[in-house]
Formats: C-alpha cells, structure tokens, sequence
C-alpha cells in the first residue's frame, strides 16, 4: 500500500503541474486547458514542453472528430497548446534559446531540431552539453534522419559547444596555461578548453578516438596515469599525425586493455601483457611494432614526471636520476635499467633495492652498473619464479655456474659474472637479507690465460677505404680519419669538444677526455686533421663546449649509430668485395702496431694510449709475427746467411745429348 500511495502522490503532482502550467498567464477559456488537459493526460504528458509537433496536430485531430469542435475553434486551441509550449520553453529554457542565438559559424537552420532534442533532455545552459548528450543525440538522429544528415546535425551540435567554450574561455585569457583536472566522467577531446588543439581533431572521421572514459569501472591509479599521460601528449606532441599514429590511437588500445584485464599500475605491468597486448595491436595496424612503442613511452612519461623517484617500477629512465657526468657515456648512454625479465617478484624487489644502491651510493659508472645488472639478471632469470634468490643453496648456485663454464665464453668473463652475483650477495648480507654468502666464488673461478688477438687492419683494407672515403658522408669521413690517423676509442672521438684541436706554434694537438680512465690527455695529431676539422668547426658554427660530432637528437654522436651507417657505406661502396666487418677498436690496434714496428718504445706507445699498465698497451700491439718476419728478411739480407748463394746449379743434360 505505502508503494501504491507514493505513486499516486507523484501522480497527482504531475497532473497539478500540468494544470498550472495551462492556466498560468493571461485568463483562459475554460474549453481550452479542459480539452488540453485531457488529451495529454491521455499521452502520458505532463509538462507542456515536451508536446512535439505531431502531438498538436493529432490534437487538433481529437478536437473536430471526438469533441465535435467548430475549425475554428479547433485552430483557435491549437494555437493555444502552441502558445503554451512557446511561453513556458522561453519562461524555463530561455537562456538556452539565447546562448544558441548568439552562436558563431553554426548552420541555423538546424539548430531547431537541435533545441528540441535539448530541452527535452533537460538542458538548460549549452555548458550543460557533454558527451553523453551528444551520444544520445547521434542514437536520436540515427532513427530520424539520412546519414550525411546525421553528420550535420553532430557537427553542428559540436559547433554550438566549441562556440561557447571560446566565450568562456575568454575570461581566462590572461592565464597562461589552464589546466584539465581529472574527474571520473568523459572527456571528449572536440570540447578540451583549448579550442584550438580541439579543432586539430575535427577532420577524424571516428570520434569515438576521442572519447576517454574515466568514468569506467577500473583500477583509479591506471585511469589517473592514462589522464596523465593523454595530457603530456597533448601539451607535447605537437604533430597532429604523428600525435594521434603513435600515442593516442595506440594509447586508447592500451586503455582498453587494461581495463578489461584488470591492470592496476601501467608502470608495473609485465611482460606476459604486453605481448598479449602486441596480438592485439596486430590485428589493427601493419607496423605494429612502431604502435607498441606507446607501452615504453608510456613507462618513461610517468617515471620522468613522478614528484618521487617511482622505485616499483618495472623500468627505470636514466634521465630521472641527473646524474655526474663522469658516470654518464654520452655517445653511448645507458637509457635504462629493466627488471621485469625477472619472474619471481621478491627476487625483481631484491634487484630493484640492489639497483637503487649502485645508483645512489657507489660511485660507479651507469655502464658499469648495468652491466652487473645483466648479470645479475639473468642468474636471477635462471633461478625462475619459484626459487627466491635468499633461499638458494650452494648446490643451486654451482649448477648455475657450471652451465655458464660449459657455454663458449672466456674464462674472464665466467670469473666477472660470478665476482658480480658475488657483490649482490654481499650486498644482501650487508643488508641483514641474509646471514652468510651460500657459496665460495674462489670454487668456481677459472683460471685466465692471456690471449693476444690480431686486430690490425691490413693496409690494403684501410688505403680503399681512404680512396673512397669522399664518397662516404662527411661525418663519417671525420670521424673514420679520427681512428685512423689518431688510435683514438670510439668513445673518445665522438665526445670530442668543439675547443678539443690545438695549434701551438710547432705542432697540431687534441685535447681529449677518457671517459674510460676519467681523465683528460693530449696528443700530436697530423696537421691536415687539425686543418680539416678547423674548417668543418667554422662551417658548422660548433662553440667551444659543443659536441664536434652530435646525434640527430641532441648531444654526442652516438657510437652504434656511427657503426651502424658507416657499415653500411663500407657494403655500398663495396670495400673488399664486401667481406669486411668495420670495428672501430681495430683501427686502435693498427696504430700502436705501426708504432711499434717504427721502433717506437712501448711505454711511449702506452702514454699514447692512455694506458695504466704496460701489460695492457701489448695486447694491442700486434708486434710477434711483424718482428719475427721483420727479423727473418734482415738475417737472410746479408750475403753470408743466404743459403741460396752457396748453391750451384746443375746443368741439365737432354737425352739427345746422351752418347
């Protein structure tokens, strides 16, 4: 009964509303709201706004045929329902009609069908339109009209937003950026205060790209962290194609996916889904592979932006930690650190803090540091998902480095892997994780014998690839001069700074910083490369503190990069038949033994290169088999150790000649 009572009393109040809506005004014939009344009393209308055209004309309808009214007073109340939704529209929507009147650049003619389907959904001001609004205007006009009319009537809708979000936007005209706050509702990329990176989007033929649901059921911090992200790529992304190609379209696939797989932190997500994730950006791009890059661009957008370094991370940007540069290997940087190759959770948290230590308290390089992470990896890679890296036996850990000693590699390399894996459970001892190192890394160690390896590039090799070297681009050509004339590393060469050459009078000298010995050395050089590079620095407007050689992307050059093209010149220009493999520290090599065959001491040669101990300059002198050979022609030079001389030779005697 009290259900029964309630609806009865709503009941009563709709017909009370209606009657005072018909009454209200100037007098009125009885007749007139009495048959007004009725009849939408028998539509289900109680409110006088939501009567449409056909409903006046069936009234007039239900006036000359079921209550035998005269036309004329048949049309005199018609006009009357008419009047009456007129009125009460400008009495309740008034400042809606208005708003639309002083539209801009809108088709007017359309906007009638566009009122009414306003007011009838409650709208009272157009900064009430959103995107549900329009959604439910496009189903609206789905059933009413033609297509390339439905495409009208929204973007005229879209017009009449974007209009008055200009108006208001002009009141904060003097602010310099107006910032998006995240709120759980849709944002619809057209209606972003900033009308003129909205209008960037009106040519997309989908708008359902631009529509970001933040009102979905899904974890809040990914949601937060898919806001976040849309808005750096908005404010920072300036190309339109490339903005929507590589981030947005590929960042709404992601959304999705995470939403539907229950993914709480994009920053954490593992590798398992995003290779899922990959099958799904398959079926919808060719290159694919240029679409996934959203998931580490993703990563990096909310590691670099973080007000705290984020330590949970599956992969660290090495950008975030402003390091000294002396850790730092600008022609080659480490970029980042990754963890999330490490299935067993507890054991990725071990590296993680182990990581955080080498960052933040030793004082070793990033390359270093990432190199003992490898190691340190891909033991923990080994041990899988269900061994933790603190309950591991000696017996787990000397089957470990039994595989590593059966692989093909050098014993130093063996012994460097388990002197790292070593350091990382000294570590966690240190840290109380453990109570003793569970095994004896002397056990295992191999035992290293000296290997010299042959790495001067023949004569004929280099001189071709001088004859051609014009053809190669000229960065190439300078930095190849560089190895060639100087035995520089790589490394060295590619930092080089813009106030690096020196003339002092007599000779032409390089100023260069070992990053490998973290020091700086001079060096002779010839004086063609000092002229040759005077020349490229004025040309290319290089400062003093400037990269001679810089990537295309700022700072130093990068060294794969150089490899890479000049391999590739090395293949086009068809240096030794195509059979030759540049590697730059050859040409290290090729110089400290030419040195050497000159007569040059080697602890000259290891001043030269920089070197500490004279024991690592003669693993690059390739000097044994040169000075025996050289020795070998000497010794026979001399007419009294020619065997050859001491020989007569026979006559021979033709059968012919036989008596």
């Amino acid at each position: 009964m009290p259900a029964i009572r309630l609806l009865d009393t709503e009941h009563q109040t709709e017909l009370a509303y209606l009657h005072e809506q018909l009454i209200e005004g100037e007098p009125v014939q009885d007749k007139s709201w009495r048959y007004a009344e009725e009849y939408l009393m028998q539509l289900g209308i109680y409110n006088v706004i939501l009567v449409e055209e056909n409903d006046v004309r069936n009234y007039k309808r239900f006036l000359l045929e079921d209550r035998d009214c005269t036309i004329r007073a048949a049309n005199s109340m018609t006009s009357f329902l008419r009047n009456k939704k007129a009125y009460w529209i400008e009495q309740e929507y008034g400042d809606l009609l208005e708003e639309i009147r002083q539209c801009e650049g809108i088709e007017m003619p359309l906007t009638g069908n566009i009122k009414n389907f306003l007011i009838r959904e409650g709208i009272h001001h157009i900064r009430e339109i959103d995107y549900s609004i329009r959604e439910k205007y496009e189903q609206y006009l789905m059933k009413e009209k033609k297509p390339e009319q439905v495409l009208r009537y929204l973007k005229t809708l879209d017009r009449i937003k974007q209009y008055h979000i200009r108006q208001e936007m002009k009141q904060f005209a003097n602010i310099k950026k107006f910032y998006l706050k995240y709120e759980q509702q849709i944002l619809f990329l057209p209606y972003l205060p900033d009308q003129k990176l909205a209008m960037e989007f009106d040519k997309v033929r989908d708008k359902t790209e631009l529509v970001w649901d933040f009102s979905v059921k899904a974890s809040e911090k990914m949601k937060q962290q898919i806001f976040q992200l849309l808005i750096h790529i908005l404010e920072n992304v300036k190309d339109p194609k490339d903005r929507r190609v590589r981030f947005l379209l590929p960042m709404q696939w992601m959304y999705q996916y995470c939403i539907k797989q229950g993914i709480v932190d994009i920053e954490t997500i593992e590798q398992e889904e995003i290779e899922k994730l990959e099958e799904i950006v398959k079926q919808k791009v060719v290159n694919y592979k240029n679409s996934m890059q959203i998931v580490d661009n993703s990563r990096k957008i909310l590691f670099m932006s973080g007000k705290q370094i984020h330590w949970h991370a599956n992969v660290w940007y090495m950008e975030r930690f402003h390091l000294a540069p002396e850790r730092v290997n600008p022609c080659n940087p480490v970029n980042r650190l990754s963890f999330y190759q490490v299935e067993n959770l507890n054991n990725r948290k071990l590296l993680q803090e182990y990581a955080r230590y080498q960052i933040g308290i030793t004082g070793l390089t990033i390359g270093n540091i990432r190199s003992q992470q490898n190691y340190v990896k891909k033991f923990l890679k080994y041990l899988g998902p269900d061994v933790c890296a603190l309950d591991v036996t000696e017996k787990q850990i000397g089957a470990y480095f039994k595989e590593i000693q059966q692989q093909e590699i050098q014993a130093e390399t063996v012994n460097r892997q388990i002197l790292d894996i070593t350091k990382f459970y000294e570590y966690l001892k240190i840290k109380k994780h453990i109570k003793a190192i569970p095994f004896h890394p002397e056990y295992y160690e191999q035992k290293v014998y000296p290997i010299h390896h042959d790495r001067s590039v023949d004569e004929d090799i280099y001189m071709e690839i001088l004859h051609k070297l014009n053809l190669f681009p000229e960065e190439l050509r300078l930095i190849f001069l560089h190895l060639w004339a100087t035995g520089l590393r790589i490394s060295e060469v590619c930092t080089l700074k813009g106030d690096a050459y020196y003339w002092d009078g007599e000779d032409a000298w390089i100023k260069v910083y070992q990053i490998k010995m973290k020091a700086d050395k001079m060096i002779p050089v010839p004086f063609m490369l000092y002229e040759v590079m005077q020349q490229y620095i004025k040309k290319n407007h290089i400062h003093a503190n400037d990269y001679v050689f810089q990537a295309e992307q700022g700072g130093a050059y990068r060294i794969g990069s150089f490899v890479k093209r000049f391999r590739t010149q090395c293949k086009k220009h068809k240096i030794a038949d195509c059979e030759y493999v540049f590697k730059t520290h050859d040409y290290r090599h090729t110089l400290a033994t030419q040195f050497y065959d000159d007569g040059v001491p080697i602890q000259t040669i290891r001043d030269y290169l920089g070197h500490v101990a004279e024991e690592m300059t003669k693993q690059y002198v390739d000097y044994m088999p040169k000075k025996i050979e050289k020795a070998n022609d000497n010794y026979f030079d001399k007419p009294e150790n020619n065997i050859a001389l001491t020989i007569t030779p026979k006559k021979r005697r033709y059968r012919h000649e036989k008596g």
